[in-house]
């Protein structure tokens, strides 16, 4: 046993940062006949950086970027295909972001998903993200911060996931993407000048782009719809021209389904908010937001939410996993007709608002 772990210590290659360069996002933007513009970026960990330049807990190095771009066909590796114009070995052991413009995503993501998957050297914590414009100009374009880009739109996505947009990673979007009757979604960003935002949410059938959601109320909805959080908002518009900002402290989504086999399933959503008023009109502070501020606001977040959900009924796609819930719900559960009764389940959604407080003043 000694002589063999003797012989076992030699085996795992071991890389120096100051000798490799580590890909933190690439970009695929679809041209057409199958080729895509390929692009990455990565930091040099060059040996003594630049003097001054790494504030904020970064080294001294994080301002130097390099980047690199090519023509190949869907499907290919960037970081092999880019080594040629590396001037160390080029790994992809620390990739934050896949970045895919619209066309990319309406030709299908079937080729760099299985590819990824396949990848033993990539975490599951990355992020995918469909680029509004080019994810070329994006990942190599000037922006006032002197992180990296790839840390700035990741932290961008990041910070979000933790208010209004549903968290997504590459982890859970294989789960939808390979998991029965749901599709993935992924976060949408834009290059804004200077600076990148966060624009909407990006709706798949399966592997090819199939609409998406805009707007910070709707992505409040569909996250609501989604999961259990917490520091969401949703502008309130109570009156024409008269608003009130409702933060919410915690929102728990249960869902029930009935008749599960019949032609027209029955699918129930109970979402429950507390939350905060933070601003508003003066004069909501003599009204009694336990009755009719309260009431038409929880009506217009159960309109809205079975509207949504009929929206993706008649696009035929189910990122919210409407199908998996309701075999769970059903004994026997006939799935193999579940895609023809899909657009005809009936959906309900049950809205309860506590406000908590109504800010400093009453």
């Amino acid at each position: 046993m000694m002589l063999s772990f003797l012989l076992l210590s030699g085996c795992v290659e071991t890389d120096v940062i100051d000798d490799i360069l580590m890909a933190e996002s690439e970009g695929y933007d679809y041209i057409g006949n199958d080729k895509v513009v390929g692009t990455i970026t990565m930091p040099n960990y060059a040996e003594g950086g630049v003097s001054g330049s790494g504030g904020g807990g970064l080294p001294s190095t994080a301002a130097m970027m390099n980047s690199a771009s090519t023509i190949t066909y869907d499907g290919r590796s960037l970081v092999e295909v880019l080594q040629k114009e590396g001037q160390k070995t080029i790994t992809a052991g620390k990739l934050r972001l896949m970045l895919f413009n619209q066309a990319y995503l309406q030709h299908g993501l079937n080729k760099v998903l299985h590819f990824r998957n396949q990848d033993p050297e990539v975490g599951r914590d990355l992020f995918l993200a469909m680029v509004d414009g080019s994810c070329f100009d994006l990942l190599t374009g000037s922006y006032l911060t002197a992180i990296p880009i790839s840390r700035y739109a990741y932290d961008l996505i990041f910070q979000n996931e933790q208010k209004n947009f549903p968290q997504t990673n590459l982890k859970s979007f294989f789960y939808n993407y390979y998991g029965y009757q749901t599709d993935p979604y992924m976060p949408i960003i834009k290059k804004e000048k200077q600076h990148l935002v966060i624009t909407g949410v990006a709706l798949l059938k399966h592997d090819k782009y199939a609409g998406r959601i805009a707007g910070e109320n709707n992505v409040f909805i569909f996250k609501a719809l989604m999961e259990t959080f917490k520091y969401g908002f949703y502008d309130y518009e109570f009156k024409p021209g008269e608003h009130i900002a409702l933060e919410n402290v915690s929102s728990q989504i249960k869902y029930a389904a009935e008749a599960g086999n019949s032609p027209e399933p029955r699918i129930t959503a109970s979402l429950k908010i507390i939350g905060y008023i933070r601003q508003g009109n003066p004069l909501l502070t003599t009204l009694d937001y336990n009755t009719s501020i309260k009431k038409n606001l929880q009506k217009e977040l159960e309109s809205k939410m079975e509207t949504m959900v009929s929206q993706f009924q008649e696009k035929r796609i189910d990122p919210l996993g409407l199908g998996d819930l309701v075999r769970s719900y059903t004994r026997n559960f006939n799935s193999s007709s579940w895609k023809d009764r899909y657009p005809n389940a009936h959906f309900r959604a049950h809205v309860t608002i506590d406000i908590a407080e109504t800010g400093v003043s009453k």
